[in-house]
């Protein structure tokens, strides 16, 4: 199976906000997604099936990431994220600003890690609804 780029974007512009984030992972799951990653130097999404990838903007916005991770920081934006108070794009300056450079999201662990610099997972929060 073969990502689906058009598939993805309906499905991610079909998401109102946080609260649609379990009904977005079942789509990708029908799409075939296994993981997604979020770059947050370049705002890029890279959607992963059992055989490629495929690179993604939509609402992507670079943000600069700092060199060291800190993980009361990524819990404290997690956790204003799932309350609403804030966009996405306040969320990946958050993230940035706590090191994250990177989080995936994985379909098959029903998990979502955000790392460090060096690799280090700083926080896993359960995914809603898988």
């Amino acid at each position: 199976m073969t990502l689906n780029y058009q598939a993805i974007e309906q499905a991610v512009n079909a998401e109102r906000d946080a609260g649609g984030f379990a009904k977005l992972m079942q789509d990708f799951q029908e799409l075939g997604v296994l993981r997604y990653d979020y770059l947050v130097a370049t705002g890029i999404y890279r959607y992963f099936d059992a055989d490629s990838h495929v690179d993604l903007k939509m609402n992507g916005v670079p943000k600069p990431v700092a060199s060291v991770g800190d993980a009361s920081a990524i819990k404290a934006a997690v956790k204003g994220a799932q309350a609403g108070e804030f966009d996405f794009e306040r969320f990946c300056e958050l993230a940035g600003a706590a090191g994250v450079p990177v989080w995936t999201s994985d379909l098959t662990a029903k998990e979502v890690r955000y790392y460090d610099e060096n690799g280090q997972v700083l926080l896993a929060e359960p995914i809603p609804g898988l």
